[in-house]
């Protein structure tokens, strides 16, 4: 039994049959106008061949495919494509498959980022790869009408925009583009083949009988067949199908040729099919709900042994059957003959079509291609069946991040009914919240816990009452909605056993800091954000989830807020807990960002030696998980290592064995390593080179608001200006970043940048006194960082911090000073765009960190350690 081919790809599994060029026969006409047509379009960035069905697109396009030097990369589209992920995995890998080889294995983990960047980021390194491909590329997509999806059709004309001049894509579509292409006809960019070339001339028409069927109409009934179809080869084919087989009264035949398409393909459609055997006709209706086929699934599906010779038949009388690759393995019907057979078998044996549909479930399925099984199980209403595939793959298709897919599946449930387990429902409501549709989340949580109260089995509710908390805690993380969760804090039930796909679902596959991704909260820092984590993690580890993936990616968060806010000492006792589950659980997205902070820390401690030690541990522990993609992200931190000891040398060679693209093309994916080499660059007074890199990142990182990203692009910039003696640009990049700093708390981020940073901020201020504003937050923020600088910078003078019993934050020290100033809680809040209950938790961390219990106190302890120096500034 052949089986159809499958990628074994690193971490999918991609159908071949979608991404092969389809057959062709040799009695297709070719069309040599159009095939030149195509070739002088390469000119631009995109072709559409646009016509109604029949019209023989694929055809066209598949021939013109063939005759490449080069094979041209191809998908063929269908509905379940109508999902972000996995419309974009399989252009990856159609392109990966035919001319880019490797590309796959190079992207694929960077669209799993997704759930925390927008798709545009992906595509910007998508885009990368291919201007640097050293040869033509060609993209067809076949059948894009069957895309609806809003994203899709978004991102693709993003794609378009930013095509390099030697790609080129190829859609053949029954509609027209959804979204605008006059922006690229007008610049001779875009080319489109119309329904009016598509159809075949007389010539044409006479050499297709000739070759198809061994016909030859006289000129008459050439003029005739023309006048009745208008060209359009589906109906042409229709016509030579049922002359060959009424050759003794064509009249007949042609005398029905009249009305719509639509009534012709009808009235042809039921010629051929009057025409067939009875046994053909039971293998056609038993065959058609299938997408596509091979021997194994028609004989299971038309019970019978001898399918091979039915497709063998079928192909060589034409009869609508289109090869999908060139082994004569795989085969789909026309669409039109397709509709037609599956609309004769609906109106005349309903419940057959139901038992086919079933039928084609349960064979995808023993065939482990659940996605076809789910959806031929849904399509026959066998909720039962589909609940029970994907009660048992969903942790997979989680994986695959195609959530959009699993959504349009959960939505298709009937929405009273009980085919959806408690797993399935707060599967749906989880998916929601990964997809950014919290509103609607919001609406199932109230049924979920009404739910939950109902299940009778006291274990079987906690199981239920564990995953709820999960999604609970995600839908605040990603609505922000943290004093909402501060309120409700104590009231979860003592004991909730471990949900094994909630608490074990792997968040990162891509980023170095946790602090980058959605979980991290793309950087925003808060005592609400810290209660939070905490909150969240006391509860984890009160039940025994203190080795869970999530628990550990919500303390490796929390470690790595607890460093950009000088914590050290807590940053370093959370980070003990996250090392020994990395390793134990062998995921690299949880061992990188630990060895990173763990690394920043000894440098920040002064201990270059440590932080090298830590990050070739991790490198050598990652080489042997094989797992290449978080190698780079640690070789540009021990470049960036050399460059803090002044080994120049070094780090350029060892950056110089990355790719070049990462900063030649700078993308998102790879901010650690390009911003290591523009700190080469400047090291090397090479500050115009490193000042060419940054632009791109930087409109990346604000369109995904990472709050990181820009505070660490807009410190390098401006350190860079103020070498070019551009000091007026580089104060205000720097106040850019102070601006993100101050309303988070950050400290390392400027205090990690040295003596150069000090003098800046100094500069800062200087200039700022000339040309007073009211800014005295951010006044009493750049002085904080200045007293950091200077315990740090003189060792002889008291370090006011030390005297703390943990040091005050950024945005603590801008309410001290504001409490100097005489605001009221009320005042505070609205300048600082928080509720007045915020304030009052920062007020209480600012008395503990004091050891005072009011505001009087406060003061003059702050006055007591210099905290307030400075604090009144003429600007």
């Amino acid at each position: 039994m052949k089986r159809e081919i499958v990628l074994p790809l690193p971490r999918s599994i991609m159908l071949k049959t979608k991404m092969s060029l389809p057959g062709i026969r040799p009695s297709s006409v070719q069309r040599d106008q159009l095939l030149r047509q195509l070739d002088a379009g390469l000119a631009c960035k995109l072709t559409v061949v646009h016509a109604p069905a029949g019209y023989g697109k694929t055809t066209l396009l598949s021939q013109w495919a063939h005759r490449q030097a080069t094979r041209p990369a191809w998908l063929s589209l269908d509905e379940m494509d109508n999902d972000l992920i996995r419309f974009w995995k399989y252009v990856l890998h159609s392109l990966s498959e035919s001319c880019l080889p490797g590309l796959g294995d190079r992207l694929e983990l960077l669209m799993k980022a997704i759930t925390h960047t927008s798709i545009l980021t992906f595509l910007d390194s998508l885009l990368s790869e291919l201007d640097s491909a050293n040869q033509p590329v060609s993209l067809l997509l076949d059948d894009y009408h069957v895309i609806a999806d809003e994203q899709i059709h978004a991102s693709l004309s993003y794609f378009i925009d930013y095509l390099p001049l030697h790609v080129h894509l190829f859609v053949a579509s029954r509609s027209a583009m959804p979204f605008p292409t006059s922006k690229w006809t007008l610049h001779g960019q875009a080319c489109q083949v119309t329904l009016d070339q598509l159809r075949f001339t007389e010539e044409e028409t006479v050499r297709f009988f000739s070759l198809a069927l061994g016909l030859a109409p006289g000129p008459n009934q050439i003029g005739q067949l023309l006048a009745s179809t208008e060209g359009w080869v589906a109906g042409l084919q229709m016509a030579a199908i049922s002359l060959a087989t009424n050759r003794e009264d064509p009249e007949r035949l042609f005398a029905g040729f009249h009305g719509t398409h639509r009534q012709i393909s009808e009235y042809l459609l039921h010629e051929v099919w009057l025409r067939l055997p009875s046994d053909m006709q039971s293998f056609l209706l038993a065959t058609c709900v299938l997408p596509r086929m091979d021997v194994a699934l028609c004989n299971r599906m038309a019970n019978r042994s001898d399918s091979g010779q039915m497709l063998a038949h079928l192909q060589r009388q034409n009869i609508f059957l289109v090869p999908l690759d060139d082994y004569q393995t795989w085969y789909r019907y026309h669409h039109l003959f397709g509709e037609f057979l599956e609309g004769r078998l609906r109106q005349s044996d309903p419940s057959k079509w139901n038992e086919l549909h079933r039928s084609a479930s349960q064979s995808f399925a023993e065939r482990e291609l659940y996605d076809e099984a789910i959806d031929h199980a849904m399509t026959a209403a066998d909720y039962s069946f589909a609940a029970m595939l994907l009660e048992t793959h969903y942790p997979q298709l989680i994986q695959r991040g195609e959530f959009s897919t699993l959504l349009r599946w959960l939505d298709r449930f009937p929405r009273s009914s009980d085919f959806l387990s408690p797993t399935l429902r707060l599967l749906y409501t989880f998916i929601l919240i990964l997809s950014a549709q919290t509103d609607r989340a919001a609406e199932e949580i109230p049924a979920l816990e009404k739910a939950c109260a109902a299940v009778e089995n006291p274990e079987e509710q906690q199981q239920f009452a564990s995953g709820l908390f999960f999604v609970k805690a995600n839908l605040v993380f990603a609505t922000g909605q943290f004093e909402a969760w501060i309120k409700d804090a104590g009231t979860f039930q003592e004991r909730l056993p471990e949900n094994p796909l909630f608490f074990n679902f792997n968040y990162n596959t891509s980023e170095p800091l946790i602090r980058r991704s959605s979980l991290g909260l793309k950087g925003m820092l808060s005592p609400q954000t810290e209660f939070v984590g905490k909150a969240f993690s006391d509860i984890l580890a009160a039940h025994g989830w203190q080795s869970s993936l999530f628990h550990m990616y919500v303390v490796q968060a929390l470690a790595e807020g607890y460093y950009e806010w000088n914590r050290l000492e807590d940053s370093a006792a959370l980070l003990e807990q996250v090392e020994p589950v990395a390793r134990h659980k062998k995921t690299p997205g949880l061992l990188v960002p630990h060895a990173l902070t763990k690394a920043k820390l000894s440098l920040a401690k002064g201990s270059p030696r440590e932080a090298r030690a830590v990050v070739e541990e991790a490198l050598d522990t990652v080489r042997v998980w094989a797992d290449d993609y978080w190698t780079s992200p640690l070789y540009a931190f021990l470049a960036r290592i050399d460059l803090a000891e002044g080994r120049v040398t070094e780090a350029q060679e060892r950056l110089f064995a990355l790719p070049r693209d990462y900063w030649e093309k700078p993308a998102l994916q790879r901010e650690l390593e390009v911003l290591t080499y523009v700190r080469l660059l400047l090291s090397q007074k090479r500050e115009e080179e490193a000042l060419l890199l940054l632009p791109s990142l930087k409109l990346a990182s604000k369109r995904e608001e990472l709050l990181t990203s820009q505070v660490d692009i807009a410190i390098l910039q401006a350190l860079a200006k103020q070498r070019l003696g551009q000091t007026e640009e580089a104060l205000s990049l720097l106040q850019e970043a102070l601006a993100i700093g101050a309303a988070n708390g950050y400290v390392r981020s400027f205090l990690d940048e040295g003596e150069e940073m000090h003098r800046l901020l100094l500069a800062f201020r200087q200039q700022r006194q000339k040309h007073p504003q009211n800014q005295k937050a951010l006044a009493t923020y750049v002085n904080g960082l200045l007293n950091l600088f200077a315990g740090k910078r003189e060792k002889g003078k008291k370090d006011h911090s030390s005297s703390l019993v943990e040091p005050l934050t950024g945005k603590e020290m801008i309410i001290v000073a504001m409490l100097s100033q005489g605001a009221s809680n009320k005042r505070i809040a609205e300048e600082l765009g928080n509720t007045v209950g915020t304030v009052k938790v920062y007020l209480h961390r600012i008395y503990g960190k004091l050891g005072v219990t009011n505001r009087t106190q406060a003061l003059l302890k702050a006055q007591e350690l210099s905290l307030l120096e400075g604090d009144s500034p003429r600007w």
